[in-house]
């Protein structure tokens, strides 16, 4: 383990405007990594391959210069991390002047370096966070193995849960973006999201939650217009999988469906059937099981027909409750309902010919 040359040059960009005396950072080899003297940059540094070998401080008078190579006076003090020597920062000039300097830059660069070593690890662990959860939603992992990595990478969720999707319509998030909305998100989903190309935005969120709530904490974070994809409600990690699927089902099935520009939300539970259905059927499979109610469509175009097919469906094909919601006549009732017979030759009275209705109002509508 050694520092490397952009935290030596942190070092430097750090303290060169608080200490006046050039400073160098040599690495485990003694070489000038990051100095405030660009002559200096990338030579041996004697005084730092003492430090090195004997982890102690050197001060180095005028009267030492003549027996180390292009040494100047000054302090040179070790750099660890973890009990560890990885580096060198020195100082140049009296040492009676630097050497209390000299331990006010040894503290500053052991701090950077433990919070650039921390930065890193938590950049780490976030890609190893975001490499499992793909790995989870898109079924790669067994629960054995779901489990083992949820520890690894420090998760914990409680069930039930629900995969959302979140698609910026005209836009890719940048990864400047990305960076910006990591710590927001992790502070509301608590870690469980991911970013990816195709989808945009997954996060997992707890299904107790109103959805109406959950969405409300991400949504005004990303640029708009924007897609929303609910996924079914699961109740353990093992599916997830299909939390997932249902969530980038219900995007695609709103995509499909919307011009509006505005936000807009697309929940598998809500729309089931029609996202099952549409995303199944099609060519001359679409064309059979959509004929007869295509054939109403163009006989009706104030869309009453349909309405009244739907309220009856709705009405469990109870013709009382049916005319109440529609608030008409059981006669007039009657007559929509041969008129519909009349068009699509199918007996509403007959549920398996009604359900050809119900499929076509479900694929086309």
């Amino acid at each position: 383990m050694e520092i490397e040359e952009r935290i030596a040059e942190k070092i430097i960009a750090r303290t060169k405007g608080l200490i006046p005396y050039d400073i160098n950072v040599m690495n485990k080899q003694g070489i000038v990594v990051a100095s405030t003297d660009a002559t200096r940059m990338g030579l041996a540094h004697s005084g730092a391959s003492w430090v090195i070998e004997h982890q102690e401080t050197m001060i180095v008078a005028h009267a030492d210069t003549r027996y180390l190579a292009g040494a100047k006076p000054g302090v040179n003090l070790p750099i660890a991390y973890q009990g560890h020597c990885i580096g060198v920062v020195g100082i140049t000039g009296e040492p009676e002047q630097v050497c209390e300097l000299g331990a006010l830059l040894k503290m500053t660069a052991e701090l950077l370096v433990e919070q650039s070593r921390e930065k890193d690890a938590a950049l780490l662990l976030g890609i190893e966070k975001e490499n499992f959860l793909k790995q989870l939603v898109t079924g790669q992992l067994d629960s054995t193995q779901a489990v083992a990595a949820l520890k690894k990478v420090h998760l914990s969720r409680r069930f039930p849960a629900r995969c959302v999707i979140f698609k910026p319509d005209n836009t890719l998030l940048d990864y400047q973006q990305k960076l910006a909305l990591t710590p927001m998100l992790a502070l509301a989903v608590k870690g469980w999201f991911f970013f990816s190309q195709e989808s945009g935005l997954t996060v997992v969120l707890d299904a107790k939650e109103e959805k109406k709530t959950s969405l409300a904490k991400i949504a005004p974070m990303l640029p708009h217009p924007l897609t929303i994809g609910v996924g079914a409600s699961v109740d353990s990690i093992e599916q997830l999988a299909l939390s997932y699927a249902s969530a980038a089902a219900a995007m695609a099935f709103g995509q499909a469906q919307t011009t509006d520009l505005s936000a807009a939300v697309y929940c598998y539970e809500a729309h089931k059937e029609k996202i099952i259905i549409s995303s199944e059927v099609s060519g001359w499979r679409k064309d059979e099981l959509t004929k007869e109610y295509r054939a109403l469509v163009n006989q009706d175009p104030h869309g009453t027909l349909r309405l009244t097919l739907r309220t009856l469906i709705s009405s469990s094909v109870d013709m009382s409750t049916c005319a109440h919601r529609l608030n008409i006549h059981r006669n007039t009732l009657r007559n929509r309902l041969d008129k519909i017979e009349q068009i699509t030759g199918v007996d509403y009275k007959k549920l398996d010919q009604l359900f050809r209705l119900y499929l076509g109002n479900i694929i086309l509508d």
